[in-house]
């Protein structure tokens, strides 16, 4: 194919560079899929709503037809970063049992803040094409902006009001960050994705996304932090750290923490949860 050929199925294709070829984009990673149901060939998925995959199917089935394959090999490296996540906490949260195991020793790993960032925006957009989204009970046709998908494919550098966040401190209910003391977080409930539509034409512009018990936040606007109304109880990304240097959890002084490793230096800023046994 030409360097231009834009597959109508993909919904990157703004900048051309499709193959021929349109593949399965999983709603969730597979990856994922498999890490959680231990890849049990009989483990059937469903989304909890009318829209996406509202039956039961096999893992390898939950997906939509909605990239081609060359853009969905590009993305491997933010499934691989979420795979990355997922599999630290989730060693650890079996460990620990819900406080009847042990917590261990000091653990610390690395993980691309860029292709997290990049992940979460995968997940959101994937649904979005797919119209899997709903809101009060109907389906929700939310367009994938131009600057979406600049950021996904990379084309792009994010603006610094935009992108990632994590729970600061826990006045906020929509941010969870305690993946290891309810264990449905590494068994039943350890994925979600809630979005965020634009006023007027509901077009995407960020969401909550969780896994392994944890809640990221994503916008793609300003979010007028400096304002009052940022500190909203409403507002789902209040009392946030935009795109956090690490995230630790630290009990009786030692501390489990991931090191988010981003392409420029203007993430200086981590999180430090301390759990009570």
């Amino acid at each position: 194919m030409t360097d231009d050929y834009r597959h109508p199925k993909c919904y990157v294709n703004l900048h051309g560079g499709c193959s021929s070829k349109i593949s399965g984009e999983h709603f969730i990673s597979h990856s994922l899929i498999k890490l959680y149901t231990f890849d049990d060939p009989e483990i059937k998925i469903l989304h909890d709503h009318g829209f996406g995959i509202p039956h039961p199917v096999s893992p390898k089935n939950f997906y939509a037809n909605v990239l081609c394959t060359t853009h969905n090999n590009s993305l491997s490296p933010a499934d691989s970063a979420a795979l990355d996540f997922a599999t630290f906490l989730r060693k650890i949260a079996i460990q620990y049992l819900n406080g009847n195991g042990e917590w261990g020793e000091d653990e610390v790993i690395e993980v691309s803040g860029d292709d997290f960032q990049r992940w979460v925006l995968k997940l959101l957009a994937t649904h979005a094409a797919a119209s899997a989204f709903a809101s009060r009970g109907s389906k929700v046709v939310s367009p994938i902006t131009e600057e979406a998908v600049h950021l996904l494919l990379d084309k792009a550098a994010w603006p610094i009001t935009w992108g990632l966040c994590v729970a600061k401190e826990p006045g906020n209910t929509y941010l969870k960050f305690d993946p290891f003391t309810d264990i449905a977080s590494v068994t039943s409930n350890w994925w979600s994705a809630h979005p965020f539509f634009r006023n007027g034409d509901t077009a995407l512009c960020g969401g909550v996304v969780e896994l392994a018990g944890v809640g990221f936040g994503l916008t793609l606007f300003n979010q007028g932090r400096e304002s009052l109304e940022f500190d909203s109880l409403d507002n789902p990304i209040r009392r946030s750290l935009q795109r956090p240097a690490y995230m630790e959890w630290e009990l009786n002084g030692v501390k489990k923490r991931i090191n988010f490793i981003w392409d420029d230096s203007r993430h200086s800023f981590g999180v430090t949860y301390t759990m009570v046994r």
